[in-house]
């Protein structure tokens, strides 16, 4: 498997060079290998899940079909694997289903392991190239930082919750001052820890246990802020990320955003 945090994947925000039309049946985290070596207990889940599940990526990198010669009116969907659809068919991933209902090109820059500072650059970058008419971002975990042009889970200069709400503060006003129409998501607990948190986390649809304080204050953050975090309904194969209900429902939050404006 490549490594996805390569620095070749962060010379071109428009490409992510290791997937570079790839193509195969396990991707990132959605690999028995992997699940067997890491997330031992999700291993019956990823063997006897019911769906094919393919990867073919385009000539950007990008788990997704090639891009039009106009992108004037696509919708931009920008997010991490949970955008990428990490352990779904590609045509049940969320933006694969926006574009069914809109009938609108969806263009979906998900990227593996993709930190907020690095969905922020990519999304500013698609305004000042593209002129986009809307842009739908899924923001990841607050923790992750692109620390000297790569992400990471962390930034051990830059580490808390306190630092991760002013740095998430940083890039939600970056773009969300663009002349542009934006909707903000979240991916399912954005606020938590995906690795410390990873057995927890993966045992729960929603905040059903106790939270800490810090963690409530993150989550009023976002509210505050007009980030809508995903409520998590089902497991794709890995087991972690989310599969086709919590994908529609996203689909049809949007669709109700968009008609809404």
């Amino acid at each position: 498997m490549k490594n996805r945090f390569s620095i070749n994947n962060y010379k071109d925000v428009f490409k992510v060079a290791t997937k570079v039309n790839f193509s195969g049946e396990y991707s990132s985290t959605d690999d028995p290998k992997h699940t067997k070596d890491f997330h031992a207990k999700h291993l019956e889940h990823f063997n006897n899940y019911p769906k094919k599940v393919y990867y073919k990526y385009n000539s950007k990198g990008f788990r997704d079909n090639e891009w039009p010669e106009d992108v004037s009116d696509v919708i931009w969907c920008v997010g991490d694997s949970f955008t990428l659809g990490c352990g779904q068919p590609q045509n049940e991933s969320w933006p694969a289903l926006l574009e069914k209902i809109t009938n609108k090109r969806c263009i979906n820059l998900g990227q593996d392991g993709a930190s907020n500072d690095t969905i922020a650059l990519r999304v500013q970058e698609i305004q000042k190239v593209y002129n986009p008419k809307l842009i739908v971002i899924m923001w990841s975990y607050l923790h992750r930082r692109r620390v000297n042009g790569i992400d990471q889970l962390h930034d051990k200069n830059d580490f808390g919750d306190a630092a991760d709400i002013k740095n998430f503060l940083k890039n939600y006003e970056a773009v969300n001052s663009l002349p542009t129409k934006i909707i903000h998501l979240a991916i399912p607990l954005s606020t938590y820890n995906d690795i410390d948190d990873e057995n927890s986390q993966s045992e729960r649809t929603a905040y059903d246990k106790e939270i800490s304080e810090p963690i409530k204050k993150k989550i009023l953050f976002l509210i505050k802020n007009n980030v809508t975090e995903v409520k998590q309904l089902d497991f794709s194969r890995d087991g972690r990320h989310f599969d086709i209900k919590t994908s529609l429902g996203i689909t049809h939050l949007i669709n109700k955003k968009i008609n809404d404006r």
